[in-house]
């Protein structure tokens, strides 16, 4: 009989293991939960499938369950995994769907000076660039340039608490924000977070493209965790 691992939905290799190998959660073997087993976990996992970008999706939570290696997982409001962060060495990060379809990547050139880090779709096709504008000794915006080099999107705050809001400077309006899960905590339902290690990405219309804003927070938290640049 086929094992679903009812948290991140791949296939447990051994019928009596205990834990999952990737997620790590704790796996339960009950021969009632095996009359539930592989039809009832896979519609539970895959419900959830290709709804990371959906432009209904109001919250994310940004969970940093291993974040020395850059990993971790994206929640929906509900508590639901709908999103995988998965680092590769440091230098670039996949942003998966829940059933760890590849959706965007993100290269850190840490070489360059002003960053230039690239954010791919999933056939690598150039989505937009990320780079950092020092102000002072102690303030810096983060913005996004599209693939033409046009200025697009603006990030500024408080980076060292990571507490900011994004602007479309396009229509010169924010359109979304970046606190801790703390702010929200009346509206997310469910999950016991660490605050020094979760955040969340509120945003504010359902026009926005959801790959673009997730993509910018992760790429500026990763930049700022490893002082890329």
């Amino acid at each position: 009989m086929t094992i679903i691992c009812p948290n991140c939905g791949i296939e447990i290799g051994k019928p009596t293991q205990k834990f999952c190998e990737k997620c790590g959660v704790k796996l339960t073997h009950n021969k009632e939960e095996e009359k539930l087993s592989t039809s009832d976990n896979i519609h539970n996992i895959y419900a959830a499938k290709r709804k990371l970008f959906d432009l209904n999706q109001e919250y994310y939570i940004l969970k940093e369950d291993y974040w020395k290696t850059g990993s971790g997982y994206i929640y929906d409001s509900k508590n639901q995994i709908i999103g995988i962060i998965d680092s590769k060495k440091k230098k670039k990060i996949e942003l998966k769907e829940a059933d760890n379809t590849i959706t965007a990547t993100i290269h850190f050139k840490s070489s360059s000076f002003r960053g230039a880090t690239e954010l791919l779709d999933h056939e690598k096709n150039l989505i937009a660039k990320l780079k950092k504008k020092k102000i002072s000794d102690f303030h810096s915006l983060y913005f996004l340039e599209d693939p033409r080099g046009t200025r697009w999107y603006e990030a500024d705050g408080e980076f060292i608490n990571f507490k900011f809001k994004i602007e479309d400077l396009s229509i010169n309006k924010i359109v979304a924000e970046c606190n801790k899960t703390e702010k929200w905590k009346d509206v997310l339902q469910g999950g016991n977070f660490n605050h020094n290690t979760t955040y969340s990405l509120k945003i504010l219309d359902r026009e926005t493209d959801r790959r673009i804003l997730l993509l910018f927070v992760i790429g500026i938290r990763q930049i700022r965790y490893f002082r890329m640049f």
